[in-house]
């Protein structure tokens, strides 16, 4: 240690240029692929705090670039929010007049699926909520894209959920854009087929299928697939559709159960998204303040 004290604490240029010396000599007396390795790994090693401080700052450019476009879609999506609440004021005001039923918002409560059926041709999951927490069975479920089935059976603490690719369940189908109802049916995997279809109805691929509603088993509205092909029959009077269904049902790890309806004015959920919504916007607005003074 006293050494070291000596050679860098009193004599530090000296021994500097000492080692720079014997690192020379020493690099003179290699080979011409050793001379070239050596430098390559010491500019490399010289050149490490650079490389990185240059991808710090990479990164700082496109986590502002990021934040930038979120801001816009935070405004954009506010201005949007607000202008489908007043369609949702007028529909509701509409309704009212002409005396239909007042609409009304879903209730979800998510459920981690902890089993699934080994059988090929009875598709179905075990979710983690049961009657203690208001599980019925006949409840639809849906996952993060679309419907997934419905519950069948009913436990303290678990239900067991029937899935749609079953031969033994039909949906009744409404085409988003033209409006054209008929009745899903499984195939394979994850493609289903569309029944009851007629010869001219106006169905193409590409097409958003939804729920109909029809017999109040599942709820109206809720998407399931996209058409990949409509051919007419030749010897018959339907249609021959192609779906494949928007949720993977091979692959669910959470799913929701729709436990009911509430009014939109009084879901706490859209009113704690809009209170955080606010309190976001408050925090921005500071922050562009104190950014401003300085």
């Amino acid at each position: 240690m006293q050494i070291f004290s000596f050679l860098f604490d009193r004599h530090l240029e000296k021994t500097v240029l000492a080692a720079a010396i014997a690192l020379s000599v020493f690099m003179l007396t290699r080979p011409e692929d050793s001379k070239i390795s050596a430098v390559r790994s010491i500019s490399s090693f010289l050149l490490y705090p650079v490389g990185r401080a240059s991808d710090y700052f990479t990164s700082v450019e496109e986590l502002s670039a990021e934040n930038d476009w979120l801001r816009e879609r935070v405004v954009s999506l506010s201005y949007e929010n607000e202008r489908l609440t007043q369609f949702r004021d007028e529909r509701n005001r509409l309704r009212e007049l002409l005396g239909f039923r007042k609409d009304s918002f879903y209730e979800f409560m998510p459920c981690d699926v902890i089993a699934r059926s080994s059988s090929r041709f009875h598709h179905s999951i075990t979710v983690d909520r049961g009657a203690g927490s208001g599980v019925r069975p006949g409840m639809p479920v849906v996952g993060y894209r679309g419907l997934a089935g419905r519950v069948t059976q009913v436990f303290p603490s678990s239900s067991r959920v029937l899935l749609l690719n079953n031969k033994s369940v039909s949906v009744s189908c409404l085409v988003k854009r033209s409006r054209v109802v008929g009745v899903l049916a499984w195939e394979r995997g994850n493609r289903f087929s569309l029944g009851f279809v007629g010869k001219e109805e106006d169905v193409i691929p590409g097409d958003t299928l939804i729920t109909s509603g029809f017999g109040r088993v599942f709820p109206k509205g809720f998407p399931i697939g996209t058409v990949v092909h409509s051919t007419e029959e030749k010897t018959e009077l339907s249609r021959r559709v192609g779906i494949v269904c928007m949720t993977d049902l091979n692959k669910l790890e959470e799913v929701f159960i729709i436990t009911g309806g509430r009014d939109w004015e009084g879901g706490q959920a859209w009113l704690e998204l809009e209170k955080s919504r606010r309190e976001g916007e408050a925090e921005q607005r500071n922050k562009d303040g104190e950014g401003g003074e300085q």
